[in-house]
């Protein structure tokens, strides 16, 4: 079964086996979040749910930063990505390049200003 779409409750019950492919495996998840699934309670279902989620996030990244697959995922277009989107937040580890000769003329220009 892949990811297409929301995760359908009749496609795992409590204590079955899960669909396949789990593209995120539950281990990492579960290293990720050992802090909070202690705290919350968290079952294996929803180290599953979790995995899922994670899974489909990549995959909305991997779509849009790369318009469907028309351009190469580099850098450049995770950073635009993230500074136009809903995942505004995540900006701050992907912010978009700036060039050194750039950088030198701002703080050049806010040098002398300063000074004047």
């Amino acid at each position: 079964m892949m990811s297409s779409g929301p995760l359908d409750p009749t496609d795992v019950t409590l204590f079955s086996s899960y669909p396949e492919p789990i593209i995120v495996p539950l281990d990492f998840v579960e290293k990720q979040t050992k802090a909070a699934r202690d705290d919350l309670g968290i079952d294996e279902s929803g180290m599953y749910i979790m995995s899922k989620a994670l899974e489909e996030f990549m995959r909305q990244i991997m779509r849009e930063s790369t318009q469907n697959g028309t351009y190469e995922l580099d850098y450049d277009s995770l950073a635009k990505y993230f500074s136009n989107s809903e995942f505004k937040a995540l900006e701050e580890f992907f912010p978009e390049r700036v060039k050194y000769g750039d950088v030198m003329d701002e703080m050049h220009m806010n040098g002398q200003s300063s000074s004047s």
